[in-house]
């Protein structure tokens, strides 16, 4: 491995100062960390540090990584956000990534849970129960899921207190989950076996045990809140009412996470006026 000057160690201070910035604007730890990792490479990998990196360097850091699917475009914005931070607060004289276009974001294909999945995956030992629960029928991410307390679900709202990006929010309780959880103590809803809080990361590991043991190797946590968000679209066909419902900032997200029926495709197709030009066509 290359060995890296004094001056260049030094430098790796922006990286920390970026990463205390992030976390007074109560950004999410998974954010953060996410983050700090991608930067410490980026640093390590340019000759001089991120103080002094040009504009080629990081596009030959960009090109040496094995990234996956989404993993370029994550990492992109990562680095996206800490030269604009660096160069807005007169750390840097230039942004070195200003010029670059960001890389095309994949398309998103909905993979909602089938029905009969999801009442397999409800025969899951706690906490995966619990943990399927909020996600199918309160389209919670299993970082919010693993934050979730007794306190935060009343009869009418679930609160989230800290969703994606660090911004909190609310989604109706569904009655089911009323039903189930209402007479939980307080305190975290998702405990390990030595009642202990957990992760996010966590959950997904462990329900991927138990969904394997239970013949669902194609089941993963997050295909219940596509499952979430494929059913409201279904049941009330208002995409702004999904979007809310999923809580996305933007409604091309909740596209992303809602199955259109092959069924409901073919009623729309069919559905269009024929305006009399049957008559003409030929025969």
């Amino acid at each position: 491995m290359r060995q890296m000057s004094n001056e260049h160690v030094a430098m790796g201070y922006l990286i920390e100062d970026h990463l205390e910035s992030l976390k007074k604007e109560w950004r999410s730890p998974h954010t953060i960390a996410a983050r700090k990792n991608i930067l410490n490479r980026l640093h390590e990998f340019l000759p001089f540090g991120v103080a002094y990196a040009t504009t080629e360097q990081i596009q030959a850091f960009m090109a040496a990584q094995a990234w996956g699917r989404w993993a370029r475009s994550t990492g992109d914005n990562h680095i996206r956000k800490f030269f604009q931070w660096a160069t807005e607060n007169g750390h840097l004289d230039g942004n070195p990534w200003s010029a670059v276009g960001r890389p095309k974001t994949p398309r998103l294909v909905p993979k909602p849970v089938t029905e009969a999945d999801l009442a397999r995956a409800l025969q899951a030992p706690e906490p995966i129960r619990t943990a399927v629960l909020l996600a199918a029928w309160e389209g919670m991410r299993v970082s919010e899921i693993a934050a979730c307390e007794r306190e935060h679900i009343t009869q009418d709202t679930v609160f989230i207190p800290d969703g994606k990006g660090g911004v909190p929010g609310t989604v109706p309780t569904h009655p089911i989950v009323w039903e189930e959880l209402s007479r939980r103590p307080p305190g975290r809803l998702i405990l390990n076996r030595d009642g202990l809080e957990v992760s996010g990361h966590w959950i997904s590991q462990t329900a991927r045990y138990h969904f394997n043991r239970m013949g669902l190797e194609h089941v993963h946590m997050h295909r219940f809140r596509h499952r979430f968000g494929t059913k409201i679209q279904e049941l009330q066909g208002d995409i702004r009412v999904t979007q809310e419902c999923m809580r996305h900032a933007n409604v091309g997200s909740t596209q992303g996470y809602t199955l259109v029926a092959g069924e409901q495709r073919r009623s729309a197709v069919g559905a269009l006026p024929g305006v009399g030009l049957s008559q003409s066509l030929p025969g």
